[in-house]
């Protein structure tokens, strides 16, 4: 609720009238369902979404890798286990998967409200799972509980979303430090934000995006 009071204020500050032209989100991790969940209340803005560009977030939660994130030691997610943002990404809000904030969110209309949907990812990032990340149907879900909830989920997701207004990319940093971090996949996590070789990779290869 407060992003999409910020967003509409800072329209109303600096786009009077008819003067937006474009409404682009670009999201890192949790930044990426905080905007998602926004969208529901700027729909009056439809019309001007263009880019939505999320950086290694966790669209269809860490339900499927939850056993073995929490069985190497992710200590960050044992110390927030009672906060709700955990549960919500855990999937463990509800006890019924269906009725979950990530499932419901998955419902809401999203990603077909954007000319263009860009999410990246990256294999070493354990803090939005690559499969998660690309919000796409993976075959290691044969083995998992609850494999038909992601299946839909995904589903609804792309419901209605253009293919060719889709780009996934997924990013190989070469990381080559052996410590906790790297081991438990947070260097690859923050890569996303301090690499400036893909930064500028994406705005030139790319940068119709950004227009």
């Amino acid at each position: 609720i407060r992003l999409a009071q910020e967003v509409v204020n800072y329209i109303c500050d600096w786009c009077p009238g008819s003067a937006l032209g474009r409404l682009s989100f670009v999201a890192h991790s949790l930044g990426g369902l905080i905007v998602r969940a926004a969208l529901p209340l700027l729909q009056e803005y439809s019309s001007k979404m263009f880019t939505f560009l999320s950086f290694s977030t966790s669209h269809l939660g860490i339900f499927g890798d939850r056993l073995s994130l929490f069985n190497t030691g992710f200590w960050m997610l044992k110390k927030w286990r009672n906060s709700m943002f955990l549960q919500q990404v855990s999937m463990s809000d509800h006890e019924v998967p269906r009725e979950t904030f990530l499932y419901k969110l998955s419902k809401a209309r999203g990603f077909d409200l954007f000319q263009n949907v860009v999410l990246t990812s990256c294999c070493d990032d354990q803090y939005g799972p690559m499969q998660s990340a690309r919000a796409e149907i993976h075959p290691d879900w044969d083995g998992v509980p609850d494999k038909e909830v992601y299946r839909e989920m995904v589903k609804h997701l792309w419901a209605n979303v253009r293919p060719e207004r889709v780009r996934r990319m997924d990013v190989n940093f070469v990381i080559l430090e052996k410590n906790l971090d790297a081991f438990i996949g947070r260097t690859a996590h923050i890569q996303f934000l301090e690499c400036q070789p893909m930064m500028k990779m994406l705005v030139h290869n790319w940068s119709a995006l950004f227009r």
